[in-house]
């Protein structure tokens, strides 16, 4: 049988307090002490090793933690946070994180391939009417049916 592939990528961007909200939930989950002290300061830091960078005082005391969470670590962080939100990800993929303008941009790519229900088409060009009748200025927007993928666990993702 005839297939065909699709190519999807997918991009989250996660702002830091989303970035720190996954990091305290991972902790608490391991049995740390983060979520249950104050956040004294939260940063991205790109040098010398990209990551997350918190400065926690703890319930009860003076003293301050300083902890760093680098990508490999948020990544995991993201995932489990997305599932426990039931933000759903695909579980196949190419995923990569990284640091963007506004936040950690975390990536899944993936292909996926289909039964075709044709036959072969006719190479042809794209009418160039079609493509012109939309000003680039305008957005265009199709909407497209919300499918619901069930969540996945952190252990089982690559």
């Amino acid at each position: 049988m005839a297939r065909v592939q699709l190519h999807e990528t997918r991009k989250l961007v996660l702002p830091l307090d989303t970035a720190v909200d996954a990091v305290l939930e991972l902790d608490c989950e391991q049995g740390g002490a983060l979520a249950f002290g104050t956040i004294l300061s939260a940063q991205i830091e790109s040098e010398p090793e990209p990551g997350l960078k918190l400065i926690v005082q703890r319930r009860g005391t003076e003293t301050s933690e300083s902890r760093k969470f680098e990508l490999p670590i948020l990544a995991a962080a993201f995932i489990r946070y997305c599932w426990k939100c039931r933000i759903p990800l695909p579980r196949h993929g190419a995923k990569r994180i990284e640091i963007g303008p506004e936040g950690f941009i975390f990536t899944i790519e993936g292909t996926v391939e289909v039964v075709r229900r044709h036959g072969a088409l006719p190479r042809r060009e794209a009418p160039r009417a079609a493509v012109a009748a939309v000003p680039a200025s305008e957005p265009v927007s199709v909407p497209v049916p919300a499918t619901e993928e069930p969540p996945e666990r952190v252990a089982n993702a690559n």
